[in-house]
């Protein structure tokens, strides 16, 4: 039910690793000195890098490391104690979700949240009032689905609701309730959902958590062929190493709320402090005892999955 793109979709431009900015053109978010405190835990401490327009930048870390947290406050739900979030150089630090979404943030979840008696198509219906939110309020949309469905209809942009839809595999369910379908088809609703409010920003937590191999790499190139598209700012958080090495333009790193590692995905992958944040302090001191070979990212890189819990 995913749709396929072809391999041409996996070519990347090049990336600069300096200093976790953003590799090319203007930074379309831009997180700067983040802290998080929750109490006496320090969630992020001092956490700064970029997302550049058109670019996909994959968050990792083991669980724990706060990365959902850092995408709560790129997207408005947390506010930090301390640093500034801007939107192509403007701060929406202070910004809610609703006004972020209207200047061009989205979303997607890892906890995958639908509507009780909704179908496929109304979910989508949702993300696209959310980018007409001033000429049809969202208030009243069961009563008004019907008008809102033919305006959408006569819509015949790339982020469409009926153009998502069918670049997404989702036009052949899209009148049956979304409740009742896969997970995999479920993930793409929701980044249907997301893409319809036709974001400048797209803020993905786990988009292939609970997919096969193969589903999970049908989403990462549908993923890179949007954003070569659109010209969208991805930042993609995921414990699955091999997708964010497929989808991503440079990987950051975090580990108990610090930036450890930033650059293109061989970079961090290969990087010493990543395979101590997921193998251990000794990992390659035991290794060596063993015989055997230390951790090495030219061999196929670990998938670390935290079995869908939230972390801080």
């Amino acid at each position: 039910m995913i749709a396929k793109t072809s391999d041409e979709d996996l070519q990347r431009p090049a990336a600069s690793s300096q200093d976790g900015l953003a590799a090319a053109g203007a930074v379309a978010l831009e997180l700067s000195a983040i802290t998080v405190r929750f109490g006496g835990i320090v969630a992020l401490s001092d956490v700064s890098f970029g997302v550049g327009t058109g670019e996909s930048v994959g968050l990792i870390g083991p669980n724990g490391a706060g990365k959902t947290t850092l995408l709560d406050v790129a997207a408005g739900v947390r506010r930090p104690q301390a640093g500034t979030v801007r939107l192509h150089g403007a701060s929406i630090t202070g910004a809610s979700v609703v006004r972020r979404s209207r200047l061009g943030v989205a979303r997607t979840f890892q906890q995958l949240s639908l509507f009780d008696g909704m179908t496929v198509r109304e979910h989508v219906m949702l993300g696209y009032l959310a980018s007409r939110a001033k000429e049809m309020p969202l208030r009243g949309f069961l009563s008004r689905r019907a008008s809102i469905e033919r305006a959408a209809r006569k819509d015949d942009s790339p982020l469409s609701p009926t153009a998502l839809m069918d670049r997404l595999g989702l036009e052949s369910v899209a009148d049956q309730l979304a409740g009742e379908q896969s997970v995999g088809v479920v993930r793409m609703v929701d980044l249907a959902r997301a893409l319809a409010s036709r974001p400048r920003v797209l803020l993905l937590d786990e988009p292939v958590s609970g997919l096969s191999e193969t589903e999970a790499e049908d989403v990462g190139r549908v993923l890179l062929s949007l954003r070569a598209d659109h010209e969208l700012a991805m930042l993609v958080v995921e414990h699955n190493l091999e997708f964010a090495r497929l989808v991503s333009d440079r990987i950051v790193a975090l580990d108990f709320g610090e930036l450890i590692a930033a650059g293109t995905p061989d970079e961090v992958l290969a990087s010493a402090d990543l395979r101590r944040a997921y193998f251990g302090a000794d990992a390659e001191e035991e290794a060596a005892i063993e015989g055997l070979d230390p951790p090495d990212a030219e061999r196929e890189s670990p998938v670390v999955r935290d079995g869908g819990g939230m972390e801080t």
